[in-house]
């Protein structure tokens, strides 16, 4: 008796001892929450990302991923000074680099900017036209981009056939357009989706007519550089997400019309944009990497040479390929 009363005290001593010795793989692990940026909720662009929530991909690679809704200016400025992980606006993120500050493309989701020309019912063809009011929400930019490329196509030339007027966001050009104060413009989803609806016309998808990094994920060198592990598992989720997209047509549709509060054609027609948007792997082909650096580097009015690198940076992706096998 005397024995075993001696011994007892020693056991439960040693109880929290093993316990925490004994791994814990079994064992829920805390999701480490990752700032990522979008221009506002309502930004179809994110479709990509939102659907790999959706499905547990981030969750499987670790993250709680929250948006924060900020415009490009602004979502640089955030990630610069670290209120953000992250960043989706490619656009303003390799302006950025080109003009020397310390942040990279890491992958590319979509490699087709997402922009509809929309006109008044009245116009029916490209030669209605001519000498009408274009609104635009800047002279640069994807959606600029976009629009100058839609017009050549259409046989305008967009410096002479039409008057370009800079009005600004979506919902300002959108009023302009029911007030008839200008005859056509640009808009992404949902916003080319409200239009008809109001019965404007669409005259034609402008993301086809230009190729180049959309939207897909930017951060900084020091994050890069410091905390690779977060970068990879941040990766591996976009990649499953990607995949996920690609082979989930009617579960994506069915997603994006619930979230979106879109009818099901209209959102079966917006999975279909998205899946010929995407990129095979979040890279970009060196020519297609090429031709962008080229047309930002004359927007910004850039001289010097530059390297893609100094752009757009595809090892962590290219890693993390590899490991899957791709």
């Amino acid at each position: 008796m005397f024995v075993i009363l001696f011994r007892l005290p020693t056991l439960i001593l040693l109880i929290p001892i093993v316990l925490i010795g004994l791994p814990s793989t079994g064992l829920p692990q805390p999701l480490e929450k990752v700032l990522f940026t979008a221009t506002n909720s309502e930004d179809m662009n994110q479709v990509l990302f939102r659907y790999g929530v959706e499905k547990g991909h981030f969750k499987k690679a670790g993250i709680d991923l929250e948006y924060r809704f900020l415009p490009p200016n602004l979502a640089l400025s955030a990630l610069i000074s670290k209120d953000v992980d992250y960043v989706s606006q490619l656009g303003t993120l390799s302006q950025a680099a080109l003009q020397g500050l310390p942040v990279r493309t890491i992958a590319v989701g979509y490699d087709r900017p997402f922009f509809y020309i929309m006109v008044q019912p009245s116009i029916k063809s490209a030669k209605d036209l001519l000498g009408k009011k274009f609104a635009v929400g800047s002279l640069r930019g994807s959606a600029a981009r976009s629009a100058r490329a839609a017009l050549r196509s259409l046989g305008l030339n967009p410096d002479k056939d039409v008057t370009t007027i800079v009005v600004g966001q979506s919902s300002t050009r959108m009023l302009a357009m029911e007030t008839r104060s200008v005859d056509a413009s640009v808009f992404p989803p949902p916003w080319n989706f409200r239009l008809r609806q109001k019965g404007f016309t669409e005259l034609m998808f402008a993301g086809k007519h230009v190729t180049e990094p959309f939207v897909g994920i930017a951060t900084t060198i020091e994050k890069m550089q410091s905390n690779p592990g977060q970068v990879k598992r941040f990766l591996r989720a976009f990649l499953g997400s990607l995949r996920a997209l690609k082979s989930e047509r009617k579960e994506a549709t069915a997603f994006l019309a619930r979230t979106y509060k879109l009818e099901p054609d209209i959102a079966a027609e917006m999975i279909d944009a998205t899946l010929q948007s995407l990129t095979k792997d979040g890279t970009v082909e060196t020519d297609v990497l090429r031709d962008y650096v080229k047309t930002i580097k004359e927007d910004i009015r850039l001289v010097k040479d530059v390297a893609l690198t100094d752009v757009m940076d595809f090892t962590a992706l290219r890693e993390v390929l590899k490991e899957a096998g791709n």
